[in-house]
């Protein structure tokens, strides 16, 4: 058994201005808009202001406009968590992280007009799926959404050298995800509009089967996907 030493009044007096600089260096804000509140933490102040602001403007701009057309009574507090030990680019969390974005700083550090990487994460918060990667609620149509969202909500995605591809490859599908099932979502709103709206909430109340596209559009999945095809 150790013998507990004394902590000098000078001890003490170091080890709290110590925990203080450790302190010092973290960043908080919390800021509210029309009644959704933003709490956004950078532990390490990785990230300089100018950026900070912007992932902050691109957050409210893109979020308050998703939230109200897609799903009105999505999460008012949202976390914005800054993270050098992730070494992704950004995530929405599960469960009780539902409502956070994780952002991997050395990414923007790299991609500095890839701003609307908080886009793309916002509208996942606005999914609020119950589940993800099955036959209920694909994957590939999770991302594809997202996308979509991020092309009609982005601040500034020629910043980022960023747009929805306007060919398809021969090795793509529909079921490629992201930006693939981003463009092929919004020709397919131009052609049947209120399809991505429909298919967000049929996803989100647990009633989304492939027969969904067909009631839509009038086609099946594959026949929509080709008519796409065609076009590009």
């Amino acid at each position: 058994m150790r013998t507990a030493l004394p902590i000098t009044r000078g001890l003490l007096t170091a080890l709290l201005v110590t925990a203080g600089l450790a302190d010092a260096h973290a960043f908080e804000t919390t800021q509210t808009r029309e009644g959704v509140t933003l709490h956004y933490r950078d532990a390490s102040d990785a990230l300089a202001a100018p950026v900070r602001e912007r992932i902050i403007e691109t957050f409210f701009g893109a979020y308050l406009r998703e939230r109200a057309d897609f799903h009105p009574t999505a999460p008012t507090q949202v976390g914005i968590v800054i993270d050098p030990g992730y070494d992704g680019i950004a995530f929405v969390g599960e469960k009780a992280q539902a409502a956070t974005i994780t952002i991997n700083p050395a990414w923007l550090a790299k991609h500095p007009g890839d701003i609307d990487l908080v886009t793309h994460e916002a509208m996942h918060i606005v999914q609020g799926y119950p589940e993800y990667a099955n036959e209920r609620v694909p994957g590939w149509l999770v991302e594809g959404i997202a996308d979509y969202a991020r092309d009609r909500y982005g601040k500034d995605n020629a910043g980022a050298g960023w747009a929805l591809p306007t060919q398809v490859k021969p090795e793509q599908n529909v079921d490629t995800g992201y930006r693939v099932t981003g463009a092929f979502l919004a020709w397919s709103e131009a052609q049947h509009p209120g399809l991505v709206k429909a298919l967000d909430g049929a996803l989100r109340e647990g009633r989304y089967t492939p027969a969904l596209w067909e009631t839509l559009s009038g086609v099946t999945l594959p026949a929509l996907w080709a008519q796409y095809v065609r076009t590009r």
